[in-house]
């Protein structure tokens, strides 16, 4: 009896660990065209209740949240420790630090920024592709471009950026051309030009499948569950319409 009593009580504290143990994912309201910076917000009314907060991508606007209201940032903040947490957001449940507690995860900027496809930082002979369809080279997939990359072939198609220094990349901006666009596609990425490709994942390992464009004009912005260290950046089209016609930015920052 006593022993049945020792293990009701352990699974009731266990429930208690696993119920107090939250995960919060940060947005972002951005609008690429506006030239305004990103947005930041928590879509919970506590933000004292995450016990670890990471990036995810929404495109779905803050004002939509109804059930909750939504927490907004003056910068980028991520961290798997609760009690930084506690502290950043001044909570009341803040004690003194634990001895051994983990390590913070953070970005190295406070907000990702496009890259240089848009504005031409990124040279044309950084941007390499499959093939292309007549004069639609990989090097006219900037996003805002007049015209843009066109696959020839619809066999496994894909566009690459070489970004020479390793870059912290938090998400992407994809833009169809016309009656031509992505609709679905992945993302890959080397962390050194030398290495293989590994894909973007979600929160559970799995390779990532973006939703991308409904129309050949309008930006579509997604954030990554986890930004990546590359040196190349690949985006791999899966599923479009027409044709594979594609416009992008990059999303993040330089690694000093």
């Amino acid at each position: 009896m006593d022993g049945a009593v020792a293990w009701a009580v352990m699974v009731s504290a266990l429930t208690v660990i696993v119920s107090c143990h939250k995960v919060c994912f940060i947005g972002s309201e951005y609008n690429p065209q506006s030239g305004i910076p990103p947005r930041w917000f928590l879509p919970y009314k506590d933000p004292c209740e995450c016990t670890a907060i990471r990036l995810g991508g929404t495109r779905i606007s803050a004002s939509s949240y109804r059930k909750w209201a939504p927490f907004y940032l003056d910068e980028l903040f991520l961290s798997e420790d609760s009690y930084e947490i506690q502290t950043y957001f001044s909570c009341s449940r803040a004690t003194k630090v634990p001895i051994g507690r983990p390590k913070t995860y953070s970005l190295e900027c406070s907000s990702p920024e496009p890259l240089g496809l848009e504005d031409g930082t990124i040279t044309d002979d950084r941007m390499t592709a499959s093939d292309h369809n007549q004069n639609w080279p990989a090097s006219k997939g900037r996003l805002n471009y007049n015209g843009g990359w066109a696959a020839r072939s619809l066999i496994d198609p894909w566009i690459e950026v070489d970004l020479i220094e390793a870059s912290l990349i938090a998400g992407v901006i994809t833009q169809g051309d016309g009656d031509w666009y992505v609709t679905q596609y992945k993302v890959a990425y080397k962390n050194q030009p030398s290495s293989h490709f590994e894909h973007v994942t979600d929160g559970s390992g799995n390779i990532t499948i973006f939703i991308g464009n409904t129309d050949g004009n309008t930006p579509v912005t997604n954030l990554f569950y986890e930004s990546a260290v590359a040196t190349v950046m690949r985006i791999e089209p899966t599923k479009w319409s027409t044709g594979v016609g594609l416009r992008l930015e990059l999303l993040g920052c330089n690694r000093d």
